[in-house]
């Protein structure tokens, strides 16, 4: 699904209703699908073959909420290589056409 994600942490940190509010949405095809025992979010750009990720993998994602267009995912985003801490990350996303 194509969509607008934001997202809501920083290093674990939420971040408040203006930091949010200001940050630029990043536009891209999302994606879910199982990676062994974990469930993997993605957002790529929906016209490349293939590409580096638009945003940092979510690993173990559940869907939090939904409401109409929009929807919450919630997970953990690791470091490239998997060097350095783990940090719960949140993405809002509203999916677009």
């Amino acid at each position: 699904m194509f969509g607008k994600i934001k997202r809501l942490r920083q290093q674990g940190r939420r971040l408040s209703d203006r930091e949010i509010g200001a940050a630029q949405a990043t536009e891209g095809e999302v994606r879910v699908y199982g990676l062994g025992n974990s469930i993997v979010a993605s957002v790529s750009d929906r016209n490349a073959q293939v590409g580096a990720p638009l945003l940092p993998d979510l690993y173990e994602v559940r869907l939090i909420t939904m409401n109409g267009a929009g929807m919450l995912l919630k997970g953990e985003e690791r470091p490239q290589g998997d060097t350095g801490p783990a940090y719960v990350q949140e993405w809002s996303v509203r999916v677009s056409d």
